[in-house]
């Protein structure tokens, strides 16, 4: 990785499990007046925001008139529209306490770890368990089907239930019953607990008659410093054992920072890449003419760099650093590189494959992505970090307008009642078919039940959703 390389967060459906209650960021500076925050806040949101055209000016707009900073920004966010069906196109942009760049550090203060979804209309089972977290250390398993929580055994699908499993994530203690592949039962009380972070969820090297694929679930582009060291081993792992297909299953990424992604991209990509272009960034006039408010020119950067004003970032990020290259590590050699991807794959993990399309063509199996090709640069007012949309990614052959998700190459229904690894998940089966691995060497497989979709097992709307750039020092 280069120095001082800048860190994106992608958007889309990052599922932060948070206890209500967790400290709030360090403030900046004394807390202002509700008028004047509300002022700052827009004025710097209309500067930098991507569609700033569409947002009126503050005589027009009334920011002081608004009762709270949360009411106002979900007003602004509303006026950039579709224009396919005149809804509001931004679904990205947040205010937030401080949690989501925690988050991103792998700390994880309070939960359970581990999140359900329905199989069919009226049953559950588990999607995944971080490990460390106390689902995991209570042995509890991706494929094992939920029977009751606290009691409660009726889960058809909708908000009652919904609301049920909410309240038990989000509780002090919760009992758990699971049913197990063998058809016994294992019965759980679980409490939130703070553990780090280890988004590397399984990984596995198949050899298919000297056909080597290496396999890897990935669930969080965390700071890269976290997960280095492993993917460092694991690649180097592969380089040796002649691996030259990989599967990469971010099926539920909902993104992270760009550092791990652009170091990904890096070891994925063929040395013929190297220092070609990787991704260039787009922003708006008010950026690419360093043309702002008297508050935006007088912020300084904090906590990034106190000693510079925002502006300057902004300068830098849209001349100096508006173009990314390639910059091949590792010795890998790959012939066939497939994603596994769902409508919880989002922003950094899209971009994965978008910077990678070019000179790699990777198939896409599952279904379309979440759709966002847009970041931004977290900003600073006291106790909130505002993430406004303000930058939009293209790849190299000027790819990026992917709003509505990306298709896959081939379409597959996820399949929750399977453990990672196994030859029986339809969207790694398909994934190794169509790389050319015959189906004979992967074991027969029963139907499985109809996927009606998951659900946010605690507060759907912790769900981050945004692809944030750390910038450069």
């Amino acid at each position: 990785m280069q120095p001082n390389r800048r860190r994106w967060l992608t958007a889309g459906l990052l599922f932060i499990a948070l206890l209500s209650a967790c400290k709030k960021k360090d403030q900046a500076g004394p807390q202002r007046p509700q008028a004047n925050i509300n002022d700052s806040i827009f004025s710097v949101f209309k500067d930098i925001y991507l569609w700033t055209d569409v947002i009126p000016d503050s005589a027009t707009f009334k920011p002081e008139s608004y009762g709270s900073v949360q009411n106002m920004f979900s007003s602004l966010i509303t006026l950039k529209k579709n224009n396919t069906n005149g809804q509001p196109l931004d679904r990205y942009s947040f205010i937030d306490d401080g949690t989501t760049s925690r988050a991103l550090q792998g700390d994880i203060l309070g939960d359970m770890g581990f999140e359900v979804g329905y199989q069919t209309d009226n049953t559950l089972y588990v999607i995944y368990v971080y490990p460390g977290s106390p689902a995991d250390k209570a042995g509890i398993r991706r494929g094992w089907q939920l029977i009751s929580v606290n009691g409660i055994s009726s889960f058809q699908v909708g908000q009652a239930t919904n609301n049920m499993l909410n309240a038990a994530f989000a509780s002090k203690s919760a009992t758990w019953v699971f049913r197990k592949p063998d058809n016994s039962n294992q019965t759980n009380t679980l409490s939130p607990a703070a553990y780090k972070l280890n988004p590397i969820l399984y990984a596995n090297t198949y050899n298919f008659n000297g056909t080597k694929v290496g396999y890897f679930v990935f669930n969080n582009f965390v700071t890269l410093n976290d997960v280095k060291p492993t993917f460092d081993s694991l690649f180097n792992v592969w380089s040796q054992a002649g691996v030259t297909r990989v599967i990469a299953d971010l099926r539920y990424n909902g993104g992270g920072l760009l550092e791990t992604a652009e170091y990904l991209a890096n070891n994925l990509a063929p040395a013929s890449a190297n220092n070609t272009v990787m991704y260039t960034q787009s922003f708006n006039n008010n950026v690419n003419t360093n043309n702002y408010s008297y508050i935006f020119r007088n912020m300084k950067a904090v906590p990034y760099n106190p000693n510079m004003y925002w502006t300057d970032i902004f300068r830098q990020e849209a001349t100096t650093y508006r173009s990314t290259s390639f910059q091949k590590q590792g010795s890998l050699a790959l012939t066939n590189l497939s994603f596994l991807v769902t409508n919880g794959t989002v922003s950094a993990s899209e971009l994965l494959y978008n910077v990678l399309k070019p000179s790699m063509n990777p198939h896409l199996i599952g279904s379309t992505t979440y759709g966002k090709p847009v970041g931004f640069i977290n900003i600073t007012f006291g106790q909130y970090d505002m993430y406004a949309v303000c930058f939009q990614t293209f790849n190299s052959a000027g790819e990026g307008g992917y709003f509505s998700g990306i298709a896959p190459t081939i379409a597959v229904t996820d399949d929750y009642t399977n453990n990672w690894g196994s030859f029986s998940d339809p969207l790694l089966r398909t994934a190794l078919t169509d790389m050319g691995i015959p189906a004979s060497q992967l074991g027969r497989i029963a139907a499985p039940e109809l996927n009606t979709g998951r659900i946010g097992v605690r507060h759907p709307n912790n769900r981050f959703q945004g692809m944030v750039q750390t910038p450069r020092n």
